[in-house]
């Protein structure tokens, strides 16, 4: 196992120690937030235990599935060098955001602190620009990046599209950063961020499909 791993190992410890810590601030029958609506509004609940080892277990399977990557991954194995670089780490992104949005969603059910859309915006929007530095470096696979089915048939392809989906992922991040701090929590200020967040997103697979053309007639 890479070693770089051991990292979100002591995070999902950490998680789940924090998890356990702070259910014993919960009540038996509180409602625990597990989903957001476009305008950050909590739309649905779950129970206290669900809530507690439900998450824990999501980032504990989403990295064995990374540990497990090079046993069935066949392009992990044309360049296993950059990916034991690379997939540690974007594990370690994920793995620690998802961490601080569940503890977060744990201290509003204890009501130790007020739920506030803005902070998932946040968090999500760091998390975005860490991924969109990353996503250049990543080379071409069937499980990671921006997977369309023209970055997966030409590598040039998938490199050019890595390049600027990184600088829409970046745009995007700092997109749910400053709007909510600037407009505030309000329904037209997260409409109008989640509607350029999407266009971003969207024209980088739309890059995809163009450049994916212009290579073939070459």
């Amino acid at each position: 196992m890479n070693k770089k791993f051991w990292i979100s190992i002591i995070i999902i410890i950490l998680q789940l120690a924090l998890a356990l810590y702070i259910s014993s601030f919960i009540a038996d029958d509180a409602k625990i937030p597990s989903h957001w609506n476009i305008k950050g509004e909590i739309d649905d609940y779950t129970g206290k235990w669900t809530a507690v080892f439900l998450f824990s277990g999501i980032n504990l399977f989403l990295l064995l599935f990374m540990i497990a990557l090079p046993l069935f991954s066949v392009r992990y194995k044309k360049t296993p060098e950059r990916f034991s670089q690379m997939v540690p780490t974007i594990t370690n992104i994920v793995i620690f955001f998802f961490a601080v949005i569940h503890i977060f969603t744990l201290l509003i059910g204890a009501e130790l602190v007020s739920y506030t859309s803005s902070f998932i915006y946040y968090i999500i929007g760091l998390m975005f620009i860490l991924l969109g530095n990353i996503l250049p470096k990543m080379p071409s696979s069937f499980f990671i990046g921006i997977r369309t089915p023209w970055t997966l048939s030409s590598d040039y392809v998938w490199r050019k599209t890595h390049k600027v989906g990184g600088i829409c992922f970046i745009i995007s991040g700092l997109l749910m950063l400053f709007i909510p701090a600037i407009w505030g929590n309000n329904s037209t200020a997260s409409t109008i961020m989640f509607i350029l967040v999407l266009v971003f997103i969207f024209y980088s697979i739309l890059y995809s499909f163009l450049l994916f053309k212009k290579e073939g007639k070459q």
